[in-house]
């Protein structure tokens, strides 16, 4: 794409979706993966562009063991390094799924969006921003393909949900992510878990 940068298709997806005002605050999800990584940087250089604060969010899903603690402490580091306020909270979640019935993948996200909604209202943010990325999109589909979903049910992830979960790189491949990345010199966490195919979002990557 001629002259392609990941802040233009930013701004590009807010304005066609009318996804921020002026004066909003917004909760970015933070996993430390590279989509949410390339999503908080993409967002504070639009700050002052956007007018808008933010705040970082991150849930310890305590998953992975160690991993899951390096990675709260990867995101806390690097929020603090940016200057931005950083909440990071930590759940059972295998307990969770264990308790309700439900996959890992399923708990996983019920979970993490009840937190993002608590730490909305405790900074009194108007919304949040989440990583996902046009790759997202595209597995999304495939597996509701997969699981039989009729053409009703095949409409993906919503750029806009709720009215205030935005996802401003909806629209961006996760190559341009990982391009940015390495052109910005940026750090990230790498989850082992996509690697494991029992998920079926995983084995569809």
């Amino acid at each position: 794409m001629k002259n392609f940068t990941l802040q233009q298709a930013a701004v590009d997806m807010i304005a066609r979706h009318n996804m921020l005002t002026t004066g909003d605050h917004v909760v970015v999800a933070v996993s430390g993966g590279p989509d949410s990584v390339a999503l908080l940087h993409v967002l504070l250089s639009l700050r002052d562009r956007l007018s808008v604060a933010l705040t970082v969010a991150h849930l310890n899903h305590r998953l992975r063991g160690q991993q899951s603690e390096d990675d709260a402490a990867f995101v806390t580091d690097y929020a603090a390094s940016l200057g931005l306020p950083c909440i990071v909270e930590a759940e059972d979640v295998q307990r969770f799924c264990d308790e309700q019935g439900v996959s890992i993948e399923t708990g996983a996200r019920e979970m993490r969006y009840a937190f993002l909604e608590r730490v909305l209202e405790s900074v009194a943010a108007q919304k949040i921003a989440t990583g996902h990325t046009a790759d997202d999109q595209a597995e999304t589909i495939l597996m509701r393909l997969l699981r039989g979903s009729g053409v009703g049910g095949l409409s993906g992830i919503r750029p806009v949900r709720d009215g205030r979960i935005i996802r401003p790189l909806l629209d961006v491949s996760r190559r341009e992510v990982m391009a940015y990345l390495e052109t910005h010199d940026l750090a990230y966490c790498i989850d082992d878990t996509n690697a494991e195919t029992h998920h079926l979002r995983n084995h569809i990557r």
